[in-house]
C-alpha cells in the first residue's frame, strides 16, 4: 500500500468520525455553530495549502527543480478550492448570524482579496510560455502574496469587524473537540489531495517528455 493510500484511509476514517461528532453526537446550544464545522476547517485548510505552496516556492528558488514548482502550483489550486468553500460557507453563516450574506466586512473583504491574488498566481503562470521564467516569476509572486494571509487574521483587530476573533468565541469543551477533529480531518484530506495532484502532474510531465522529448527536470 502506498503512503498516500494510508493517508487516504486515515483521512476518511477521521472525516467520518469528525462528521459523526459534528452532526449526530454533539448538540451545541447555538445552532449556527454547525457552520463552524465547515467554515473553520476550510479556511484553515486553505491557509495550510498556501503555506505548502510558499515552502515549495522558496525551495524552488534555491534548488531550481521543476518538482517544487509543480508542488507550489497544485497547492495553490487546492488552497483556492478550499478558500472558495470557506468564503461561501462564511457568507451563509453570516446570513444566519447577521441577517446578510455579504456586507464587505474586513474579514470577508481581505479573504476575497487573498483568493483573487492567488488566482492571479495561476493567471500569471499561464501567461508565460518559457518554463524556467514562468516558474521563477511564479515563485517570487507566490512568496510576496503570502503576506496577505496574516492580514486576514489581523483584519478583525485592525478594523471594526462583525467577525469575532478566536478569543471572543466561547464553546464548550466537547464542541471545541469536535471542531478540532474536523480541522485535523480536513488537513489530512488536503495533504492527500496535494500529494495525489502532484503525483498526477509528475506522471503527465514524464509522459510528455517521452512523447515530445526535452529534459524533464524533476
Amino acid at each position: 500500500m502506498y503512503k498516500r493510500d494510508i493517508i487516504l484511509v486515515i483521512a476518511a476514517l477521521s472525516s467520518i468520525g469528525a462528521s459523526y461528532m459534528a452532526y449526530v453526537h454533539v448538540h451545541p446550544i447555538r445552532e449556527d455553530i454547525y457552520f463552524a464545522y465547515t467554515h473553520v476547517p476550510a479556511a484553515l485548510g486553505c491557509y495550510l495549502a498556501f503555506f505548502v505552496s510558499l515552502v515549495a516556492s522558496v525551495v524552488y528558488l534555491k534548488r531550481r527543480r521543476r518538482a517544487y514548482d509543480q508542488l507550489a502550483e497544485v497547492s495553490v489550486i487546492t488552497g483556492l478550492v478550499y478558500g472558495v468553500v470557506a468564503l461561501v460557507s462564511g457568507a451563509i453563516w453570516a446570513n444566519a448570524a447577521w441577517g446578510i450574506y455579504w456586507n464587505w466586512d474586513p474579514k470577508q473583504t481581505t479573504t476575497l482579496i487573498l483568493l483573487v491574488a492567488y488566482a492571479g498566481y495561476i493567471a500569471i503562470k499561464s501567461s508565460i510560455v518559457e518554463m524556467n521564467r514562468r516558474a521563477t516569476i511564479g515563485a517570487v509572486y507566490n512568496i510576496l502574496i503570502f503576506s496577505l494571509i496574516p492580514l486576514t487574521f489581523l483584519s478583525v483587530t485592525l478594523w471594526q469587524s462583525l467577525h469575532p476573533s478566536a478569543e471572543e468565541v466561547t464553546m464548550s469543551a466537547l464542541v471545541k473537540l469536535t471542531l478540532v477533529s474536523n480541522i485535523l480531518a480536513a488537513a489530512l484530506v488536503i495533504i492527500y489531495l496535494i500529494i495525489t495532484a502532484y503525483r498526477v502532474w509528475s506522471l503527465e510531465d514524464r509522459v510528455n517528455a517521452l512523447l515530445y522529448g526535452g529534459v524533464n527536470n524533476v
